[in-house]
């Protein structure tokens, strides 16, 4: 159905489930959509994708809620009770994207989609994917619905990539920004994980499997080279400072395990790489 409101084409299809079996297919797609109030006590029978155009709406699902506003969206599984209204004094203009198939509870594991996944930032492919992709939906013939199918699960691994890059950005606020600028502002002073998992906030444990999946070390594994490469800065700049000095400034209080740490990273001890400047 599209009808025109205000000079605005308004867009939706809806859809009975296909005769032919399709690893996924679609239930109803639109955008530019007015939103009104929707209440569904018992959920909704297939899988539900809301996204704001412009307005803002407030969504109620599995006991959360939920603001919705322009370039923000939200993944409802099936079956999970929720409801939605807008809010504010603008029109709240949704796009949206109900689908099913036999494949979409293995796709949906692979969301680690429980009751709703809320992203509060879409990037510009997810973000214009309705608008773009709603031409694949106006025929409903036998290679135009495997192509609808096709597109269904683009538009599901376009959430993933959105969902991943939104996790990496939590993780880089919440844990690794945090430890990397304790470690570059008191490198010179003895640090301990104890340390750093009261900075985040999170267990040594769970803070080092982090960091370690994004520099391929642990934290005080990045420390100790950090460290040694300010000695070499040192060595290089400040002919006049003594070994133990140099070392006691980037934070080995042990001289003799400074130059084995050195020797072991540049294959060279501190007074060797220092002739060589």
């Amino acid at each position: 159905m599209n009808k025109i409101n205000g000079g605005v084409l308004e867009m939706r299809i809806s859809f009975q489930k296909p005769a032919q079996q399709l690893p996924l297919y679609c239930e109803s797609i639109g955008y530019h959509w007015p939103q009104t109030a929707v209440k569904r006590p018992h959920g909704y029978y297939a899988f539900h994708w809301l996204q704001t155009e412009s307005g803002s709406g407030l969504v109620t699902v599995d006991q959360h809620q939920v603001k919705l506003a322009p370039h923000q969206g939200i993944l409802i599984c099936t079956n999970v009770p929720h409801a939605y209204h807008p809010v504010g004094n603008q029109e709240w203009k949704t796009a949206f994207l109900a689908f099913s198939g036999p494949i979409v509870a293995n796709l949906m594991s692979f969301l680690e989609l429980r009751n709703f996944i809320y992203f509060d930032k879409l990037n510009p492919t997810v973000d214009t994917f309705i608008s773009q992709a709603y031409d694949y939906f106006l025929q409903d013939n036998i290679l135009d619905t495997i192509d609808q199918s096709a597109v269904i699960y683009r538009f599901i691994m376009d959430i993933k990539q959105n969902h991943y890059l939104g996790t990496n950005q939590f993780v880089d606020q919440d844990i690794i920004t945090p430890i990397l600028s304790y470690l570059t502002q008191n490198f010179e002073h003895r640090i301990t994980n104890e340390q750093l998992a009261q900075v985040t906030g999170y267990s040594i444990p769970y803070q080092n499997r982090i960091f370690f999946k994004k520099y391929g070390q642990s934290p005080l594994q990045y420390l100790a080279d950090y460290r040694l490469r300010k000695a070499k800065v040192l060595l290089t700049l400040h002919a006049d400072l003594q070994i133990q000095e140099i070392g006691n400034m980037v934070g080995f209080s042990d001289i003799s395990r400074f130059i084995y740490q050195f020797k072991k990273r540049y294959h060279l001890t501190p007074n060797q790489f220092r002739k060589l400047m």
